[in-house]
């Protein structure tokens, strides 16, 4: 039985299942060990993590702990209170994902391209001009502030060699979005969006061995990789249009709010809001892209990690809102619905985080696809989301439909 135990429980003998900390943390370590010794619980400790999950029919149990259902009932209770508390989901779109879809298409070309070359001057010691990036800022928030579901989607669309160009981008449309959410106002949400963008400039000067090695870094390569922050801090502070908002972006998100983080392991309010708002972006963005080491991780399940890891990494009220901007269902989501229908999330609901509106594409009863049609939950109690579902299991391919051509509505 797979079961969750405060990592100060963890001894030898117990079978470690899942560290339970983002990937970032850990990759001195398989993803699956037997313990030997209390050396390797203290050094896991020293590496941030805060809790693990133990396979009980693999080594010694914890009779007491949280089986792995209950743990995942927790996290869903928890983001019914959220629906509940926060209420709206956010302002109302200006315009539908589907409309927004060719400028943000353009928009994330356009970024990607600048922030490689940017990049790229930078490892190869050439004087880079910051300013190139402006144009692509605007774009971004101009965009997310139509419609925030649009560019994000798109970010979803990545290959493993392209990570850390597509992860800026990424990082910077997400933020922008988070800002928007909590009404931040227009000049602090461009500069958090420069620091998005520009967030992981430092890494231009670790050794591309290091950078892109396909296996687990040895305890030096980590040492050396924890440098890219302190790397783009000094960057970007000779960059006199840098504001300290944008470089308290570069430069804290990396840090925990348990303290674990790096490179200064600042701890709670030590920690910017927009460094706090950083990391669990960062987090989020890492965990559901593609990379030589791991899979991506759905953003739906991502969404439930984040939840469940804002008991001690992130600030739990800001994770709060980060649901409210990406969507307790993000968009592309393939759900379940009560009358056994599978729909893709396509839109987000003003008025409610649980009832998107959605794309039906498939009945699970007759095992077959139907004719695609839009259904707006929040204006009907005939039907509602049950749950998730792999669009693997079921030969559906989720984002084939959310940026297909609109569907009549009923």
């Amino acid at each position: 039985m797979i079961k969750k135990i405060d990592i100060r429980e963890l001894r030898p003998g117990m079978y470690v299942h899942d560290l339970n900390c983002c990937w970032v943390a850990h990759p001195l370590y398989p993803t699956r060990f037997k313990v030997q010794s209390g050396k390797e619980v203290d050094r896991l400790i020293e590496l941030g993590v805060s809790s693990v999950y133990i396979d009980s029919g693999m080594g010694e149990d914890a009779p007491n702990a949280a089986t792995e259902d209950e743990v995942r009932q927790t996290v869903e209770s928890a983001l019914l209170k959220i629906a509940e508390s926060l209420g709206v989901a956010g302002e109302a779109q200006g315009i539908t994902t589907r409309e927004e879809l060719g400028s943000a298409a353009q928009i994330h070309r356009e970024a990607h391209q600048t922030i490689q070359e940017v990049m790229s001057d930078i490892r190869l010691g050439k004087h880079s001009e910051m300013e190139r990036i402006e144009p692509a800022i605007r774009g971004v928030v101009d965009s997310v502030f139509r419609n925030s579901g649009a560019l994000i989607q798109l970010g979803g669309i990545r290959t493993k060699d392209q990570y850390t160009f597509a992860h800026s981008v990424n990082v910077c449309a997400l933020l922008t979005s988070f800002a928007r959410t909590l009404k931040l106002g227009n000049d602090i949400t461009r500069q958090i969006s420069v620091g998005g963008m520009l967030h992981d400039i430092g890494k231009m000067r670790v050794p591309d061995a290091i950078l892109n090695k396909p296996g687990g870094l040895t305890e030096s390569e980590f040492d050396e990789m924890r440098r890219h922050v302190q790397h783009g801090v000094d960057i970007l502070g000779k960059v006199s249009w840098i504001s300290p908002i944008s470089l308290q972006v570069t430069a804290q998100h990396h840090e925990r709010y348990d303290g674990s983080g790096y490179p200064a392991g600042l701890k709670g309010d030590q920690i910017s809001q927009f460094g706090q708002m950083a990391s669990i972006v960062d987090v989020y963005d890492a965990i559901t892209s593609t990379r030589v080491y791991h899979r991506p991780m759905a953003p739906v399940v991502a969404i439930r990690k984040i939840q469940e890891w804002s008991e001690q990494y992130f600030n739990e009220e800001l994770v709060s809102h980060f649901i409210r901007s990406v969507g307790i269902f993000p968009l592309g989501t393939l759900v379940r619905l009560e009358s056994d229908l599978l729909a893709v999330v396509v839109e987000h609901s003003a008025s409610s985080l649980l009832n998107p509106v959605v794309r039906v594409v498939y009945d699970t009863g007759k095992r077959s696809r139907v004719a695609p049609y839009d259904l707006d939950l929040s204006q009907q109690s005939a039907d509602r989301i049950v749950g998730f579902e792999s669009g693997e299991k079921w030969g559906i391919a989720p984002a084939d439909f959310l940026m297909a051509v609109d569907a009549p509505a009923v």
